[in-house]
């Protein structure tokens, strides 16, 4: 395979001491796997390895951590992060999806671009970068080329503008939705926040725990607006109207500070969720599966997110009733068949495949692309990157870091390292919390 139409992937998490892409063995081996996978690669002559091409590489927010990093990390792990995938592939254009750790960029963005704090974009997003020069209105894009070229004068950014020419790079953001056809489907990136909200703020617990907590003394002035309601929502510009002013207020910047004042209660809401009890055994390689391949995948190995046409994941649930009505009226509104249709998201860092039936029409495809970081020492993320081949054939490819070393120690080791110290703290103030709501 020397060619892709599409290669996405989401939650990174660059900057965060828990992702093993913010370590410079975890890019490097995922650089390897990319090449072995979808290029060619050497391991006598790593220099002979071959690049492969990709049409469009779609970042599915949550690739730098601005919630739980400080400014200059983020620039360097992410710097670092999109010169390793622009060694490992051709990449003729990138779009970037907001997620919910990185959603103040978003929200600059729009300041900037059209003097409100939130909007949306068209299906195929807003070119920032065209042909290898700057072309956002406003200089609308400026963190996000800072971010992730190292505009103005990073190597990444004078890669791009070295030769500014028809068919050379492109660089779009787009939010909440991007959307792209290739061999007449329809394909949908997003992030995941705008269906998954509703976990967090809808909830009661959420408003219980801080008064509990009397969150102000704990963790610094919080103001968390959850008054919107995602259910009430008419549209996706309401829906992200809604659901922005919770992820711009439990998610803010770090700026240039080591921890913020949300990174305590972060991870409580971690706890709460379940999140640190997840186990998934270590994969024992990283392996491509084709979509016939997924249908006898292990759902240890891979999850299962649908059974029988029918969710079978919470997240699943969610996007069927709070996103995919508004999605379908959006796509019909914007002239994009919606039939047949495949939706690919993260947010969850649960991966995962599995196809919704609908009365009319055919089964919609879904997909998730896992996560990047260590939750603990037990449990290997689903690190999954989606694909799509000239053909128009789909893959999940499941990166496993399971040799992976640096110097003596795993890299894994490391990585749970600081997630462990994190699951004790919170784990303490979790039973306070439970004492004090029963």
């Amino acid at each position: 395979m020397k060619r892709l139409q599409l290669l996405a992937i989401s939650d990174t998490h660059l900057g965060e001491d828990t992702s093993l892409l913010s370590f410079p063995h975890g890019r490097q081996h995922l650089w390897k796997v990319l090449r072995q996978t979808f290029g060619t690669y050497d391991p006598a002559d790593p220099d002979a390895s071959r690049a492969f091409e990709v049409e469009q590489m779609i970042l599915m927010g949550d690739i730098p951590d601005r919630t739980l990093s400080s400014t200059s990390e983020i620039i360097t792990h992410t710097n670092a992060f999109i010169q390793m995938l622009g060694s490992a592939a051709r990449i003729k254009r990138g779009v970037y999806v907001p997620g919910n750790h990185d959603h103040t960029m978003w929200r600059d963005y729009c300041r900037r671009r059209y003097g409100r704090d939130y909007g949306i974009t068209a299906p195929e997003g807003e070119l920032l970068v065209k042909d290898g020069a700057r072309c956002d209105r406003n200089r609308s894009g400026e963190d996000y080329l800072g971010l992730l070229f190292g505009y103005p004068d990073g190597s990444g950014w004078r890669a791009i503008a070295s030769h500014p020419q028809p068919g050379s790079f492109s660089f779009s953001v787009a939010n909440p939705v991007y959307v792209t056809e290739v061999h007449g489907r329809t394909y949908v990136f997003a992030h995941g926040t705008h269906f998954r909200a509703l976990d967090v703020a809808g909830s009661v617990t959420l408003n219980r725990i801080l008064d509990h907590l009397q969150a102000d003394r704990l963790f610094g002035h919080l103001e968390i607006d959850s008054s919107g309601d995602v259910r009430k929502a008419k549209d996706l510009r309401q829906l992200e109207e809604i659901a922005r002013r919770l992820a711009d207020t439990l998610w803010p910047s770090c700026e240039n500070v080591t921890v913020t004042q949300s990174d305590q209660l972060w991870y409580l809401l971690t706890a709460i969720s379940g999140r640190f009890g997840h186990q998934r055994r270590t994969p024992g390689g990283s392996k491509l599966f084709s979509r016939r391949a997924l249908a006898k995948a292990r759902p240890s190995r891979i999850a299962h997110l649908t059974s029988g046409g029918q969710p079978a994941h919470r997240s699943v649930e969610l996007w069927q009733e709070l996103f995919l009505p508004h999605l379908l009226k959006y796509l019909q509104a914007n002239k994009r068949s919606c039939d047949p249709l495949t939706f690919v998201y993260g947010d969850t860092h649960g991966g995962g495949w599995g196809e919704v039936a609908r009365s009319s029409g055919s089964p919609i495809r879904l997909y998730n692309t896992g996560g990047w970081t260590i939750d603990n020492p037990d449990n290997h993320p689903p690190c999954h990157l989606f694909a799509v081949d000239d053909q128009g054939q789909e893959y999940l490819l499941d990166v496993s870091f399971r040799d992976v070393m640096v110097g003596h120690d795993r890299l894994r080791d490391l990585a749970a390292t600081p997630a462990e110290h994190r699951f004790q703290n919170t784990s303490r103030l979790l039973r306070l919390v439970l004492d004090g709501l029963t």
